[in-house]
C-alpha cells in the first residue's frame, strides 16, 4: 500500500494506505483506511475511518464513524454526525466532541470528552489541560457526557447524567445526576451527586 502525505491545502478522495499524514489543510470526500493517520494540520473527512493507530496533534473534522486500534488525541477531534468513535485504547490530551458515543476498552483522559455515551473497561478522566497551544481550541468544550459505563471509573472535572460501573471514583469539581455502582464508590467532598443506587460500598480515598 501506498503512502500519502499532505503539505499544504489538498483532498484525499479516500481508499486504502499505509500512512497518511497531514500536515497543511486536508480533506477526504470518501472512506479511508489505513495503517496509521497522523494529523498535524487541519483535517476534514466525510467518509467512514478504519485505522490502526490515529494521532491528531491538529484540528480534525469528521462526519462518519471512527474505528482504531489506538486514538491518541492531542489536538481537537470532533465527530459531528453522531456516529461511532471506537477503539481498543484512547489516549486524549487534548479534546473530544461528538454527539454519538465514544467506545474503548482503556480511555484515559487528561483532558475534555463531550459525548452522548461514554462506554469500555477502564474509564479515566480528569479534565485539566497543560498544554497552552491547545488550550484556545478548546476552552468552550467541556467533560460532558450522558452515560459513562464501565468496570472501573475515575472521574475528575466531569459532568455526568448517568455513571454506571463496579469500582467508581468521583473525584473533585463532578457534577453527577446519578451514579449506579455494584462495587466500591468514593467521592470526593467537593463534588456534587444528586442520586445513587446499586448495591456497593464506600471507601476512603
Amino acid at each position: 500500500m501506498q503512502n500519502f502525505k499532505m503539505e499544504g491545502i489538498g483532498t484525499i478522495s479516500g481508499g486504502e494506505y499505509d500512512i497518511v499524514k497531514i500536515e497543511g489543510v486536508g480533506s477526504c470526500k470518501g472512506n479511508i483506511k489505513a495503517n496509521e493517520i497522523s494529523i498535524e494540520g487541519v483535517f476534514d473527512c466525510n467518509g467512514d475511518v478504519e485505522t490502526g493507530l490515529l494521532y491528531c496533534e491538529g484540528v480534525a473534522d469528521f462526519k462518519s464513524n471512527i474505528r482504531a486500534k489506538k486514538l491518541v488525541i492531542e489536538g481537537v477531534l470532533s465527530e459531528r454526525s453522531g456516529g461511532k468513535i471506537e477503539a481498543e485504547e484512547i489516549v486524549c490530551d487534548g479534546a473530544i466532541s461528538t454527539k454519538g458515543e465514544v467506545s474503548a476498552d482503556i480511555i484515559n483522559a487528561e483532558g475534555c470528552i463531550e459525548a452522548n455515551e461514554i462506554v469500555g473497561d477502564r474509564i479515566r478522566i480528569n479534565s485539566r489541560f497543560t498544554r497552552g497551544k491547545i488550550l484556545t481550541l478548546i476552552n468552550r468544550i467541556q467533560s460532558k457526557v450522558k452515560l459513562i459505563e464501565a468496570t472501573t471509573i475515575e472521574l475528575r472535572g466531569v459532568t455526568a447524567e448517568v455513571v454506571n460501573g463496579n469500582d467508581i471514583t468521583i473525584g473533585p469539581k463532578c457534577i453527577i445526576n446519578t451514579i449506579d455502582c455494584s462495587g466500591v464508590l468514593y467521592i470526593d467532598k467537593t463534588a456534587k451527586v444528586n442520586k445513587i443506587t446499586g448495591n456497593y460500598t464506600t471507601r476512603e480515598y
